[in-house]
């Protein structure tokens, strides 16, 4: 199409069409694309893009086959090895196998390992077999091991065997060239390079150089009955072990394991280890031996290639979708840019010929104003006066925030938008390139599930991906190309010059005030509506409309699907409100989850079931720094390490780090064994702090370990006793617990150890407590277990009133209390020991402590911790009170505007929006937190009908939201260019 009027001088009036410049990166990329469709299309036409096709539909092909297809070599599952276990002499028996290790350290400080295995097999008469195999690895850890055969004979005759490397795995096999039967005496010699790696010595949590190698290789199928491994290494790297190598073997959930010593016949200036299995083990058994080197020991090699492409391979997708957004992006904004026009435009009356409003909105992108075009230009026919208030409606709705959504799902939706392709004003930019973006996205993704699906069934090859994410990001990078590619439709040469008579009328209408001065039924009209300023022109044009019809005819311009203001931020305030239950109950811990005492000597650090506690000596004193107590406490414990143990023995014990939620500065000053100071680790867990040593060494049998700690802060408020005088008054207390419940089985079983707690007080802080005594929780002050308060038995009558009832015998246990007098301190002490029926303690329902109340406002306390504590404790119940607060403020207002109109049926609008939704949204949240508070609590507790009567009555509320306010039966819609066509 030309623009009339156009002669070859451009005429003095024009208007220059200037484009805006891609960014050079666009620039090159979209050469780029170009060159390679140029490139593609001189070399083949049909015939190659369907062959391109084909191998991305490979690609998929192969996504689904690994993503629904067989597990590519799946590790052994225990019907695996069971059934191995049953055919085991469906092939040869390795009636001994020997396995040597001479670790070689070298020059550059990388170690290697000569490696002799000798392997006597028996085969079965009836097994035709005449071959040998032994799979060795090739990679570990991540590295190369440069695996080289050395040297194999077969019953003392060196033979040639065929080697076979796999990638990961090297197969040798020996030929005998005839049957094999009876015993034979396979030895094979190869050599290891880099038998070493980086890793975190599980023990002490340092890194470390680590040996840990597998005697019997990634595969072996066979039974085995003696297994001999020996382990060689220089004396000078012998000494620079961290403790003594391991030895051990598995087969399924089978297992044991030694700690090794040096052989006495080791060869000079070097130790050997040894260990020796003399059982029968079925096929796909296990056996290891570990080294642990501090770190740096040896020199580490870097990773393979191999290691890195498992590492990064299911990268390598979501890199080539990455780079393909940046060509369609290009493509989009450069070389499937819309065509160009003439170089200027001018202004014009008259609308482009054959241009109708639908196909001249589309061209000019025209979404906001399409409507109201529209309808103006219904107005050449008859009834005008309805025509006419049809376009006082649209110009009401033009450019408002709540037209948007309604209005972009009519323009896309428009039969308009595909005749442009039928009327040669755009086009599909068919080729190569686009087929591309369309076809390897998706396939890509297919891949790149699969591989996630393979690898999910394997150890984990890489930390250096995170599957779910990079998966979800994919998924979105394809859509992203996808649609890009899909939706392209550049202007051609034809649109292009419509467009710009368009932009030509638009020039005009500027000039002239055509929107404000022309009549409405003007041929020019609503195409310069189109190209106007939304908002302002709509007002123009309803100013117009109301002066000739009155504003009373166009009142209901809103449609159904209208979005005003305060609707839209009626549903925004429902997402929020689910949207922010979701998040508290991410966030907030939840109050009322029952740990149960055994959480608090559930320990996490490794080692800690293989030792025996048998007493326990806590000494205790309090000290005034600047009038502000603190708490100094000894803790001794007797030990007994097992021996022969898995790990490392550890010892570890929580202590309380917060009493209701204020923190009472819990510092360890130091852990000792044997009067040795010892490395320990301490973590917080809640509101406790777990200590555990970090022994590098195996200790065995009877040791005595030390923790000393302080307590910076033990004050703390809280709520009175029964004992203090101040029943359930605030006051300050200082609330020791030396051991925690459990304590009389929390450590190994059968540790069953005897308890001295000590804690010395000075007279001037006794004089001013209101009450003193061992820590106990009281029975008579609630009916529930859980709502028993804490309480204490005043010094020296704990053996009374915990004795009363108890049989005269030992087989209640033992329990002394007595009081130590130094000057003007007084150290109170209480010892117990278990009998036959437990211990006498257990009377307290708690652990081994002590109890201190003060008058409120005696000394410095974290006030706002504890009120953060208590009102934790009712959030739950307070939150769903207040959503449920909230949706029955709503069913009553519902019910009150109901009986005053006189009538449930409502036309759509704020009220109707905010009693449909947000009742809803409060009951969905009230629910939400409802059953997150309740997820572990019994229905008999005493919150439990407090936070379901609230999720309820909120969904009472919301149904009655939904009954009491009904739309209406019917009712005049504004009028759209549907309603007019469907007439």
């Amino acid at each position: 199409m030309e623009n009339p009027g156009s002669s070859d001088a451009p005429p003095a009036d024009r208007v220059d069409d200037t484009r805006p410049r891609p960014t050079p990166l666009w620039a090159l990329l979209s050469r780029w694309l170009l060159a390679t469709e140029a490139w593609l299309r001189s070399h083949g036409g049909a015939r190659l893009r369907w062959t391109l096709r084909g191998g991305w539909a490979l690609v998929a092909a192969v996504g689904v086959l690994l993503l629904v297809g067989p597990v590519i070599n799946p590790p052994l599952t225990l019907d695996d090895l069971l059934d191995s276990a049953e055919s085991a002499t469906d092939s040869w028996i390795a009636r001994e196998f020997d396995a040597a290790y001479t670790l070689l350290p070298q020059s550059d400080g990388h170690l290697d390992a000569e490696v002799t295995e000798t392997i006597t097999a028996l085969f079965p008469d009836d097994l035709d077999r005449s071959t040998i195999a032994r799979t060795l690895p090739t990679q570990y850890e991540g590295h190369d091991l440069r695996t080289e055969v050395i040297e194999v004979t077969l019953d003392g005759v060196a033979v040639a065997p065929a080697v076979r490397d796999t990638g990961n795995q090297l197969r040798v096999q020996v030929d005998a060239g005839h049957e094999l039967s009876g015993d034979h005496t396979l030895v094979l010699r190869y050599r290891l390079h880099d038998l070493a790696f980086s890793g975190i010595d599980a023990a002490t949590g340092r890194d470390a150089d680590i040996v840990e190698w597998s005697v019997l290789g990634p595969d072996w199928p066979h039974g085995m009955a003696v297994l001999n491994v020996s382990v060689t290494l220089p004396e000078h790297l012998d000494s620079e072990l961290v403790r003594s190598p391991r030895g051990a073997a598995a087969w399924s959930l089978v297992g044991g394991g030694e700690w090794l010593e040096p052989e006495a016949d080791s060869p000079p200036s070097s130790v050997t280890y040894a260990f020796t299995l003399e059982q029968n083990m079925p096929p796909h058994s296990q056996a290891w031996f570990t080294l642990v080197f501090p770190a740096g020991t040896i020199a580490m090699p870097p990773p393979s290639p191999l290691f890195l492409v498992q590492s990064f391979g299911p990268l390598v997708p979501l890199a080539i979708l990455l780079v393909s957004l940046l060509f369609a992006l290009a493509a989009r904004a450069v070389a499937w840019s819309d065509a160009r026009g003439r170089p200027w435009y001018v202004a014009q009356h008259d609308p482009p010929e054959g241009v109708d409003v639908r196909t001249a909105a589309q061209l000019l992108g025209a979404v906001r104003t399409r409507e109201l075009a529209l309808a103006i230009d219904r107005l050449g026919g008859g009834r005008r006066a309805e025509h006419l208030a049809a376009v006082g409606r649209a110009a009401a709705r033009t450019g408002r925030f709540g037209d948007r959504f309604r209005a972009a799902a009519a323009f896309r939706l428009d039969p308009a938008r595909g005749a442009q392709l039928r009327e040669g004003y755009r086009r599909i930019p068919r080729g190569f390139v686009r087929d591309a973006f369309l076809c390897a996205p998706p396939a890509l993704s297919l891949l790149q599930l699969g591989l996630v699906r393979q690898l999910s069934h394997q150890a984990t090859l890489a930390i250096v991906w995170w599957p779910v994410a990079f998966v979800a990001l994919s998924l979105v990078l394809t859509a992203a190309i996808f649609w890009i590619a899909l939706s392209a439709r550049p202007l051609t040469r034809r649109g292009a010059l419509a467009r710009q008579h368009l932009l030509g009328v638009r020039l005009q209408a500027e000039r002239t005030e055509l929107i404000a001065r022309s009549p409405l039924t003007d041929r020019g009209f609503p195409y310069a509506v189109l190209t106007g300023d939304p908002r302002p022109t709509g007002e123009v044009v309803f100013a117009r409309v109301a002066d000739e019809l009155g504003a009373d005819d166009l009142r209901r311009w809103r449609t159904r699907d209208f979005l005003t203001w305060p609707r839209l931020l009626i549903r925004v305030l429902a997402v929020f409100v689910v949207v922010g239950a979701v998040g508290v109950i991410a966030i907030v811990p939840n109050p009322y989850e029952r740990g149960g005492t055994s959480a608090s000597w559930d320990f996490a650090a490794a080692g800690t079931l293989y030792t025996q506690v048998s007493a326990v000596d806590i000494a205790a004193r309090i000290e005034l720094v600047a009038g502000e107590p603190v708490l100094v406490v000894t803790e001794r414990v007797d030990v007994t390490f097992e021996e022969g143990a898995a790990r490392v023995p550890q010892f570890a014990q929580r202590f309380p780090a917060e009493v209701d939620g204020q923190d009472i500065g819990f510092e360890v000053a130091a852990v000792r064994v044997d009067g040795d100071a010892v490395d320990y680790s301490a973590s917080r867990v809640g509101a406790q702090t777990e200590v555990s040593t970090a022994l590098p060494r195996v200790l065995e049998g009877e040791h005595t370990v030390e923790i000393a700690y302080a307590i910076e802060h033990p004050v703390t408020v809280g709520v009175g006793s029964p004992v203090s005088g101040h029943d359930e008054e605030t006051v300050q207390r200082i609330r020791w617990s030396a051991l925690l419940d459990g304590w009389e089985s929390g450590w190994g079983h059968p540790s069953a150890p005897s308890a001295r707690v000590s804690i010395a007080i000075p007279d001037d802080l006794a004089e001013t407590a209101l009450s003193a005594g061992w820590l106990r929780e009281d029975p008579d002050t609630a009916e529930e277990a859980r709502d028993w308060r804490e309480s204490g038995f005043p010094f020296g009558t704990a053996v009374e009133e915990l004795e009363r009832g108890l049989p005269d015998s030992d087989a209640s246990g033992t329990l002394t209390e007595e009081q130590i007098t130094e000057g003007s301190v007084v150290t109170h002490v209480l010892e117990t020991a278990e009998g036959e029926y437990g211990y006498p303690t257990s009377g307290t329902y708690s652990g081994l402590g002590v109890l201190l109340e003060f008058p409120a406002g005696s000394f410095t306390v974290d006030r706002a911790g504890w009120t953060q504590h208590r009102l934790s404790q009712v959030f739950p119940i307070v939150l769903v009170g207040v959503l449920t607060a909230a949706a029955l403020a709503l069913a009553v207002l519902a019910a009150v505007v109901v009986r005053v109109r006189r009538s449930r049926r409502f036309s759509r609008g704020t009220f109707r929006e905010a009693m449909w939704v947000l009742p809803p949204a409060f009951a969905v949240a009230a629910l939400i937190v409802f059953f997150w508070a309740t997820a572990d609590m019994p229905s008999d507790w005493r919150e439990f009908p407090a936070l379901a009567g609230g999720a309820l009555t909120a969904i009472a509320a919301s149904v009655a939201g939904w009954i009491l306010v009904r739309p209406e039966a019917s009712r005049a819609r504004a009028r759209t260019d549907a309603d007019v066509r469907a007439e």
